[in-house]
């Protein structure tokens, strides 16, 4: 088949790759450059060096309404348009143009969780597992029929690196069936359930502050479903972050504070050469690694040590 590629992430060129085991791309839609981290200078993604290398017809267009970007696409005449994490919404124009469809791989099991940001809602939600599904797009946003699912299971130690490379293996798997069956003509849509639907915002910076009311298990949630980004902290020193890197939940007893359970936010346990242990409104949290503004990941325990900080202390401002 002729198709047409959209994606942006640098995990989409998995699922680039794997399409061109065994069909022709005709071009490849990729998000405009972003400057680099440092400096002013414009970097590309690996989708937009892969296409380059290999001399493949590139387009970054800032609308994906524009007219001379639609003609394009309807001159190229692709029999299937596969989008994998792309970031911009198709216009019904494009959507129209391909003979077999729009094709989208989108890291939930749909109806639950559309949106942009699925895998990290997954953890966050503290979900015991999630999924891949493949589905024909339409106007709205992540609503259309579905073709196949594939379930992927979280486990407990897994945050949104891991879970996303997990999901990606099972993702390229499940195009390579879908295409398969398109191929052939022996595609099974079927539509989604609609009592079932949840949506998965992006989320902000802001959505990384630990509240120590919540629950361990919460806030535990919260460290791996934004790990690595935007990453979870508490704020010291009026403005500072330090960001939780790593940590584990666990019992506190109510021991740990003579006047009853501990206050959230508490240090309540300093484990030498592992980290120190601070109370939640249910349980406490083990922080092993931490990450203060402006400097590299350090143990948690160094990091005490440095902030001569001790039990009974407060971690943090509410």
């Amino acid at each position: 088949m002729r198709i047409l590629f959209m994606g942006t992430p640098d995990f989409s060129l998995q699922f680039l790759k794997k399409i061109m085991e065994s069909d022709e791309i005709v071009a490849i839609v990729t998000q405009g450059d972003r400057p680099a981290k440092r400096g002013h200078r414009l970097e590309y993604s690996e989708v937009k060096k892969f296409a380059l290398k290999k001399k493949l017809t590139l387009f970054q267009p800032e609308k994906i309404a524009d007219s001379n970007f639609v003609e394009e696409v309807k001159e190229l005449a692709p029999d299937l348009i596969v989008v994998v994490a792309f970031g911009k919404v198709l216009s019904a124009e494009v959507l129209s143009i391909p003979e077999k469809g729009c094709l989208n791989i989108h890291f939930s099991l749909l109806p639950k969780y559309r949106g942009p940001a699925p895998v990290q809602w997954a953890l966050l939600e503290g979900n015991y597992y999630t999924g891949v599904s493949s589905i024909f797009m339409e106007e709205e946003v992540d609503a259309g029929d579905i073709i196949l699912q594939k379930k992927v299971s979280i486990d407990h130690e897994d945050n949104y690196s891991t879970l996303q490379d997990k999901l990606c293996e099972a993702g390229v798997v499940l195009l390579e069936e879908t295409l398969n069956l398109i191929r052939k003509g022996k595609v099974t849509r079927f539509s989604q359930d609609k009592s079932g639907i949840s949506y998965a915002p992006l989320l902000k910076k802001s959505d990384g502050k630990i509240n120590w009311n919540d629950t361990s298990e919460k806030i535990f949630n919260r460290i791996r479903a934004l790990n690595p980004w935007p990453g979870t902290y508490v704020q010291i020193d009026g403005e500072k972050k330090v960001k939780i890197v790593q940590a584990k939940t666990m019992t506190v007893p109510v021991e740990a504070d003579k006047r009853g359970f501990p206050k959230p936010g508490k240090i309540v346990e300093i484990r030498k050469g592992e980290g120190f242990v601070v109370a939640c409104g249910e349980g406490g949290l083990l922080v092993t690694r931490v990450q203060p503004e402006g400097k590299p990941i350090q143990k948690a325990y160094d990091y005490l040590q440095g902030a001569r900080l001790t039990v009974g202390d407060m971690w943090g401002k509410e």
